[in-house]
């Protein structure tokens, strides 16, 4: 892998691994719950959160990225870029989180 992808690859490798860590953790605790591990609503919600982290995602790079290219400052460009993408990602995973519904939501200060 180029240096250039080495944080691109780090992310990749821990999203791995956490799934796999996750999968292990639902086999154990399947096991250790003598099979009552209510899994299509676990399935679900880890669903409704991926949906609403790609969204998030997605739209705070392009808003990073359209921040970023319009000052012509290179010392405030990235500051810019990573305020307005990181508050971009805050507020659309929030607000597609409640659309989607997820109830674990619910349980944040401020949001319920």
């Amino acid at each position: 892998m180029p240096p250039r992808w080495a944080v691109t690859g780090l992310a990749g490798a821990y999203a791995a691994s956490y799934a796999i860590g996750l999968l292990i953790t639902a086999m154990l605790l399947r096991r250790r719950l003598e099979g009552r591990l209510d899994g299509k609503r676990l399935c679900r919600t880890y669903g409704k959160l991926t949906a609403s982290a790609l969204a998030a995602g997605a739209l705070g790079w392009f808003v990073a990225r359209s921040c970023s290219s319009t000052v012509t400052s290179t010392t405030w460009a990235p500051a810019l870029g990573l305020v307005a993408g990181g508050l971009t990602m805050l507020l659309v995973f929030v607000l597609s989180a409640r659309i989607l519904k997820i109830s674990e939501l619910r349980s944040l200060p401020g949001l319920g």
